[in-house]
């Protein structure tokens, strides 16, 4: 596990922690990593990425709970630091299953969440097999399954949320946001969803691809919902 510091040059007194996808297998450090955080510290947003435990020699799979106890520890150093008074999570597709949970963590106390293309369920047929697989197991019990889909774990107390998907996502099923943004719904919690309806999987910020570009909806929710006034 490693945190890595983004420091915006004109910090707004918000913070961002930054969960990269990669199906609990690889980070995807790039299009989910520094381009986001570059995105945000132009925004005056302070950033981290968290470089949490994924399968390899040393780690084999199932690795439930380690990324879930690397992100709630994550959350509570940055909090110790006094920077920001604003601290949020943006998790990308399997960043943004761990970006669910985490945010649902009775008393971790973020103030928003946004996630891309997000895993969401570890139930079949909606999960994608790949990240249940490596995080918990093809045969995980019902209950551990149950408990590790963050649509159960949403309550009045879950943070206000951005989701972004792509309607034929053919990796991870639209149905994922669906069922996130529904929880929501049912426990009248605020949020904003946006799906496009054509894309890939892993289409990061898009910022060059004008039919997949969706970060304009997420600066004007955020500058609205999010930012403490000038």
């Amino acid at each position: 596990m490693t945190l890595e510091f983004f420091p915006a040059s004109k910090p707004n007194k918000t913070g961002v922690l930054v969960l990269p996808g990669g199906g609990y297998e690889y980070i995807s450090a790039d299009k989910e990593g520094s381009e986001p955080v570059k995105w945000l510290n132009e925004r005056g947003f302070d950033a981290w990425i968290l470089t949490y435990t994924i399968i390899d020699d040393a780690h084999p799979a199932p690795i439930y709970p380690k990324p879930q106890e690397q992100a709630v520890d994550a959350v509570e150093r940055i909090r110790r630091e006094n920077r920001v008074t604003k601290l949020g999570i943006w998790g990308w597709s399997a960043g943004g299953h761990l970006a669910a949970v985490t945010s649902t963590e009775p008393g971790i106390a973020l103030d928003f969440s946004i996630l891309a293309y997000p895993v969401i369920s570890m139930e079949y047929p909606v999960t994608h097999p790949g990240s249940r697989c490596n995080l918990i197991g093809d045969d995980a019990s019902p209950e551990l399954a149950k408990e590790m889909s963050a649509q159960y774990r949403v309550t009045g107390s879950t943070p206000p949320t951005f989701i972004f998907h792509t309607a034929n996502d053919g990796t991870v099923p639209v149905k994922n946001a669906l069922l996130y943004a529904g929880a929501l719904d049912e426990h009248q919690r605020p949020f904003k969803l946006f799906i496009l309806p054509d894309g890939p999987h892993g289409v990061g910020l898009a910022l060059d691809v004008p039919k997949h570009t969706w970060t304009a909806e997420l600066e004007r929710w955020l500058q609205e919902f999010i930012c403490e006034p000038n």
